[in-house]
């Protein structure tokens, strides 16, 4: 190797070691930046000519050293696994929400809950038993069944607000998916731009794969990395993204509650109208809260209104009241009428306001027993009564809720797992990069003193011909 070549070899190392410190810079400014990956320079040897021919020749020395490629330290197969746990994750944290929602909704236990009513209320039927006479205590008995009937409707429509709240949050994560789904494929086209004019496409895909992990926690959609770059995006076995195009979702069906049986909520593709399968994320949950969790907290409402209803109503047409006809002060007993009215918690009223129309007494000759009376108070020990019923619509909302939020709080540290995993493949650590910056800051100097040391040799070459 000739003194000049020593120079070219030096100035090699010059710009090796400086556009590594540059990369050193770029990784520490970006330490904090969520979705970034940290880079790293390709170092490769320049080779000396070694072609075989006759004439050729070599010393065996190399010239230099070059970059061959700017690396971005990614794992594509954790980056896979990190959207499952995240996306399955989200779907559980969502719908713990939405159990929580309707636990607060139902507001058990309490005090002042449907439960504790309801106990009231046959309590009042036991003290019209034992005063059958006393209006003071039929105005009772009406004003806890009117509390009873105030507490299911207004239950009820919190529960008709939860569904249509969470229906319009469909509609919103819908237009975030479609949204994010267009931004993949406009970064995969930029992608596949800067790779045919050799141009670096690291932070382009950085950008792109925080899209795909933020739409595998809406819809559990998986991504497939392509030789060329690109991010095609599946979702179900139906591609969402391909290339540069993408393909947009709607939400479809009811916005009541009321009305799922004619037209249940789906997820469909806006191209042909096919379903979507989404099968976690929180879409995931979004349809599962408007199409069997909250759809089933208001059907076990109902059905307990519609059982209190029924039976209430059947035990009172079998007693008699103690009215009195119009310009007669002596009671004239009546066969008891409806006391509710309705069929659902969303309808149920009480149908009597006047306390003497209460059919205490199960016969007409004696209206002032309570035997029909203490048979009403009876009906809260009814295995088949609305007490029992609701008490087990209750406790099974709570298992429910119990083993989602179980489920949700293991998965978190799963999620959380897999996300520091990958963290630590691809993030930056500030303590490397100080490494790295004080080695190629080290090889920069030495390749300055080697071109001192060559330039000092030159001179003195150059001056023993004077």
């Amino acid at each position: 190797m000739s003194t000049f070549s020593g120079l070219n070899t030096a100035l090699s190392a010059l710009y090796a070691q400086r556009r590594a410190l540059d990369l050193t810079g770029q990784n520490i400014a970006n330490a904090n930046t969520e979705g970034y990956s940290r880079q790293r320079v390709e170092l490769s040897p320049v080779e000396a000519v070694t072609k075989p021919a006759f004439w050729s020749k070599s010393d065996g020395v190399g010239d230099g050293v070059r970059i061959t490629d700017v690396t971005r330290l990614h794992d594509e197969f954790m980056s896979n696994r990190t959207r499952t746990e995240r996306g399955l994750n989200q779907y559980l944290q969502a719908q713990g929400t939405v159990f929580a929602n309707v636990e607060q909704t139902l507001g058990e236990p309490s005090d002042t809950g449907l439960q504790s009513q309801l106990a009231d209320y046959w309590n009042a039927w036991s003290d019209v038993a034992n005063r059958p006479g006393d209006l003071s205590a039929r105005t009772q008995l009406l004003s806890r069944a009117n509390t009873i009937a105030d507490t299911m409707g207004t239950t009820r429509q919190n529960l008709d607000n939860l569904f249509g709240e969470t229906r319009e949050a469909l509609d919103a994560d819908i237009a975030v998916v479609n949204q994010t789904s267009g931004g993949i494929a406009d970064l995969n086209a930029r992608i596949q731009l800067a790779r045919n004019g050799n141009l670096p496409t690291n932070e382009l895909s950085d950008q792109r794969d925080q899209l795909v992990l933020r739409l595998s926690e809406l819809t559990g959609a998986t991504g497939r990395l392509n030789e060329n770059g690109t991010m095609d995006v599946s979702l179900g076995g139906n591609m969402l993204v391909q290339g540069d195009t993408a393909r947009n979702l709607k939400a479809v069906g009811s916005t009541t509650v009321d009305g799922i049986a004619v037209a249940p909520v789906q997820v469909q593709f806006a191209d042909n109208s096919s379903a979507a399968a989404i099968t976690t994320g929180k879409v995931a949950s979004g349809l599962e809260a408007l199409t069997t969790t909250i759809p089933g907290a208001v059907a076990g409402l109902d059905s307990v209104a519609s059982t209190l209803i029924t039976k209430v109503n059947a035990q009172h047409a079998q007693g008699f009241d103690i009215s009195t006809a119009p310009g007669s002060s002596t009671p004239t007993p009546q066969a008891g009428g409806a006391f509710f009215t309705g069929s659902s918690a969303k309808d149920i009223r009480v149908a009597i306001t006047d306390p003497t129309k209460i059919a205490a007494s199960s016969t007409a000759t004696t209206p002032y027993q309570g035997d029909n009376a203490n048979a009403m108070a009876a009906l809260a020990k009814d295995p088949q009564g609305a007490d029992t019923q609701y008490r087990n619509f209750v406790v099974d909302i709570g298992i429910q809720a119990q083993t989602v939020n179980r489920r949700a709080q293991a998965q978190q540290v799963i999620a959380d797992d897999v996300t520091s995993a990958e963290q630590a493949e691809s993030g930056v650590s500030l303590d490397e990069e100080m490494t790295n910056m004080l080695q190629f800051q080290r090889a920069y100097e030495a390749a300055a003193k080697v071109i001192s040391v060559v330039d000092t040799t030159l001179d003195t070459l150059i001056n023993m011909k004077r």
